[in-house]
């Protein structure tokens, strides 16, 4: 029997009941929210393991709730369950972080096993929660970024952190924050290529109700969530330069004025934000302004592609399957060596995750894996070929990843351990 805590949201109270009872006999700790308000102080009063979310509710809805939930308790595993089965909606929900989107009706079969595969993933997912510790790795690399977390831990100063997707930026912005003298502070996440252009200001700096067609109610916006704290801007490379100036306005004068009030606030945050892209690259190319590139890198930190960090391949496959009772066979062990992993760690971390789910007798084999079987393995295909660029190793792990997810770009996405707005523009960039 399991001792995982659930929270049920549904403004039906037979929906929620329906719920709560399909649930019950797995998973007997399971709570009950009519709002996502009532649902706020709920996971406020005890954060629970899974939270099960309907969509259309009145006042916040359930993507609403799902954007706060992710902000404040990062890691949370959050279903989403409702009777549209819309494409936009799921693929928003999916952006916003949810782990699974289920159809009502929802037979209880299979409601325990949508369950039971969150907590599964949270599990193996626990790095991105844990202190420095969790930056795991022996390699002469990881050894130096521990000890620059420290230095900057130490400092006021903002971050800028560099480097491949998947090489865990965020997690090193989230173990700076711990480190901090902010850590009791928030620390709030935003992925900038998911900001539409006409909301920046609403996102970032709030709004008052009725400042626009559809602003129902008050927004504070990021900057006034992190206030005290950290806000993490990940994807920088996304932001247009008239956002940029608008951005790089309040951190100069550390003012704040929502979208349609007459009132603004003070705020006091320190800014860590992340790109894969090369930020000479982008200030010689007119993308990234220099005023802001400057405010932005008090302290830069390059994180290392899993590549360059000799012998921390096998410590992050031993730290990602502890606890899940898997265990490597030999030539599953190969196929790990082989792959170049385009991805990096977020790639290997999910890989692995869905190897241990798929292997019900415990045993990881190559083809639970889903990497190239012949030969160097993908890297090694390539080279073989001559297609000796980091850039033709990259095209070919997308196309590779989107045969395999029969052009599903979001299954794709996940299995390269990168974001689906980062799969769009890399495939434009390669011409996909």
């Amino acid at each position: 029997m399991s001792a995982a805590s659930l929270l049920v949201v549904d403004d039906e109270p037979l929906g929620a009941r329906y719920m709560a009872l399909a649930l019950s006999e797995d998973f007997p700790d399971v709570r009950c929210a009519a709002t996502g308000v009532e649902a706020l102080r709920a996971v406020e009063a005890r954060l629970p393991d899974v939270v099960l979310t309907d969509l259309r509710m009145p006042g916040m809805d359930g993507l609403e709730l799902l954007g706060h939930l992710g902000r404040r308790w990062p890691g949370l595993a959050v279903i989403l369950v409702t009777v549209e089965h819309d494409v936009a909606t799921v693929v928003e929900a999916m952006h916003r972080g949810a782990v699974n989107y289920l159809i009502k009706p929802v037979a209880p079969p299979v409601l325990v096993t949508a369950v039971r595969k969150a907590l599964h993933r949270s599990t193996v997912a626990a790095s991105a929660t844990g202190d420095a510790s969790e930056l795991v790795g022996v390699s002469e690399a990881m050894v130096k970024i521990r000890a620059l977390v420290a230095l900057a831990a130490r400092s006021d100063a903002n971050v800028l952190l560099t480097g491949e997707t998947g090489t865990g930026k965020e997690l090193v912005a989230r173990a700076i924050h711990r480190q901090s003298k902010v850590a009791g502070g928030p620390f709030v996440a935003h992925n900038c290529a998911a900001t539409p252009p006409d909301l920046f200001e609403s996102q970032f700096f709030g709004h008052r109700r009725g400042a626009f067609t559809g602003a129902d109610r008050d927004h504070a916006g990021l900057l006034r969530e992190a206030d005290g704290g950290v806000l993490f801007l990940d994807e920088l490379e996304c932001l247009s330069l008239a956002h940029q100036a608008k951005l790089l306005r309040v951190l100069d004068d550390g003012i704040v004025r929502p979208v349609g009030s007459p009132d603004s606030w003070a705020v006091s945050v320190r800014v860590l934000s992340a790109t894969n892209r090369c930020p000479e690259k982008m200030l010689g190319e007119g993308s990234l302004r220099d005023d802001l590139y400057y405010r932005l890198r008090g302290f830069e930190l390059r994180l290392p592609p899993l590549r360059e960090r000799e012998g921390d391949l096998a410590v992050l496959t031993d730290h990602f399957l502890d606890g899940t009772g898997a265990r490597l066979a030999p030539d599953a062990w190969a196929a790990l060596e082989s792959f170049s992993w385009p991805g990096n760690v977020r790639q290997l971390r999910s890989v692995l995750a869905e190897a241990a789910g798929l292997a019900t007798a415990g045993l990881v084999s190559r083809h639970h894996l889903g990497l190239p079987s012949r030969g160097q393995g993908l890297a090694g295909s390539l080279l073989a070929q001559g297609g000796e660029t980091l850039e033709s190793l990259e095209r070919d792990a997308i196309v590779h990843a989107l045969q395999r997810s029969a052009g599903n770009r979001l299954r794709a996405a996940r299995a390269l351990g990168i974001h689906r707005s980062t799969l769009r523009r890399k495939m434009e960039q390669h011409g996909i």
